[in-house]
């Protein structure tokens, strides 16, 4: 009578090694592009929030007849590093209170700096980026800001014009998503979308 015996063979230590090294070249290359995506994938707030500013500041023209500054150091106030979420401070998400840019009843000039809430705006959340809205005392040049050729890029907006009545304006979203120390963002104009400023710089 004959046994039938079936030779038992493991994974040698050259074939391990090749399975370890292909896995280790497979995250080498998807793990960079996962990070990349994650990054492209947060700065859909700054793109939907300047599309809400310039919506915001083309209804308050409509309604006072100029496009309004606020504070200069933008709000929330710092520029988030490491894509960190800092809240909406309170001030911002207050109406000054002012008679801002012109005086319905006798057409005077008046102040045109306030808050994001004098316009109407106000983030649903917390956001990883610093906003800046600057007004212009004239026309924004079309075709507005454009990519790689943003107004003062990578520095902030400045404070804008201060008294009304005010033709045009920019408003800016920065961050640094990544913690690399170099500043990556976005602009819109009244005469312009969201631009990137900075292609693949987070």
């Amino acid at each position: 009578m004959k046994t039938w015996t079936q030779e038992e063979r493991g994974f040698t230590l050259v074939e391990l090694m090749a399975v370890v090294a292909i896995i280790g070249v497979l995250a080498a290359i998807a793990i960079p592009s996962f990070m990349s995506y994650q990054l492209k994938s947060k700065t859909t707030e700054a793109r939907g929030n300047l599309a809400a500013i310039k919506t915001a500041s083309l209804s308050f023209q409509a309604e006072r007849s100029c496009f309004l500054s606020v504070q200069s150091q933008g709000w929330p106030g710092s520029v988030p590093l490491n894509g960190a979420m800092l809240p909406w401070p309170t001030a911002a998400a207050t109406p000054s209170g002012a008679s801002l840019c012109i005086n319905p009843q006798t057409g005077a000039p008046g102040p045109a700096v306030g808050t994001f809430a004098d316009i109407g705006f106000t983030p649903s959340g917390p956001v990883r980026y610093n906003y800046y809205l600057a007004a212009s005392a004239n026309p924004t040049q079309t075709p507005g800001p454009v990519i790689n050729g943003c107004p003062n890029w990578p520095n902030p907006l400045g404070a804008g014009a201060s008294v009304g009545p005010t033709g045009g304006f920019l408003a800016q979203a920065l961050s640094d998503l990544d913690g690399d120390k170099k500043s990556g963002g976005f602009m819109i104009s009244d005469v312009s979308p969201v631009v990137d400023c900075a292609p693949n710089v987070y």
